[in-house]
């Protein structure tokens, strides 16, 4: 838990055109830009964020029409630094209607100030922050799509042969992914490990044969599937479906076919 406590807040607070901010607190300042403004000297667009820290001078001038969300609060130096968050400088997040509805939040909890209200502050202040941090560093979805259909493509050619598979290892390096990276991928997208993976496949596969054909020959199934040998392969079956092949086989036997 971190030492974060809620000051005062303020949503969509109007101001008159020039008016000059120029001081000091010991506590820390959210605020949320919806009009042009200068900070620090520098012009700003609508959008534009920044988070004093303590003690540090706030120096800023709104414009015509200003409008902005802040909220004044306390909290540890190392929760900025874990979040990744720059204090006193100008960022611009990808999420700001969801930054100011947390500002609404707190704010309506500030006039409530129902039971509870102290936990729900330190709820909302430390999800203002992250929402700010993971908006002025979102997620780059097209390199999401990119490392998913690499991945994809490493999965299709490791399972294109299930009886002698490919090296993995071997396969994501073609595919220049790191081992570390290609295993984390792998299990994020598929839910299961590349063994777990060629395991199931295989076991697919002789469950296949065995509904084409239910009087084939066991060692015909190991053999196809790339299975050790047969006490492998029915123990395999077994924990995996919780019957052994023959009793699947002799099931099909004796399910009645339309005739």
């Amino acid at each position: 838990m971190y030492d974060i406590s809620f000051v005062n807040a303020g949503y969509n607070v109007a101001e008159p055109m020039n008016i000059h901010f120029d001081y000091t607190t010991p506590r820390h300042l959210f605020l949320y830009f919806q009009g042009d403004v200068t900070v620090n000297g520098k012009a700003e667009k609508a959008g534009a964020c920044i988070i004093y820290s303590a003690n540090s001078p706030r120096d800023y001038i709104t414009g015509q029409g200003f409008v902005n969300s802040y909220m004044s609060f306390t909290a540890p130096s190392e929760l900025f630094s874990k979040l990744g968050i720059k204090t006193d400088r100008v960022f611009y997040p990808s999420n700001c209607a969801d930054i100011n509805a947390i500002l609404f939040d707190i704010c309506s909890e500030n006039v409530t100030r129902e039971k509870g209200f102290e936990e729900k502050f330190y709820s909302l202040i430390l999800n203002l922050l992250v929402t700010a941090a993971r908006g002025s560093n979102p997620v780059k979805t097209d390199k999401v799509y990119d490392l998913k259909s690499r991945i994809s493509a490493v999965r299709t050619a490791f399972l294109s042969d299930i009886v002698n598979p490919p090296s993995f290892d071997a396969l994501l390096c073609e595919a220049n992914i790191s081992r570390t990276q290609g295993y984390k991928l792998y299990s994020m997208f598929f839910h299961t490990s590349p063994k777990e993976d060629l395991i199931w496949a295989r076991l697919e596969k002789a469950r296949s044969l065995i509904r084409s054909d239910a009087n084939i020959k066991i060692y015909t199934v190991v053999e196809t599937c790339g299975f050790s040998n047969v006490s492998h392969f029915f123990r395999t079956f077994k924990n995996r479906y919780g019957y052994t092949p023959k009793d699947y086989a002799n099931a099909i036997k004796n399910t009645p076919t339309d005739r």
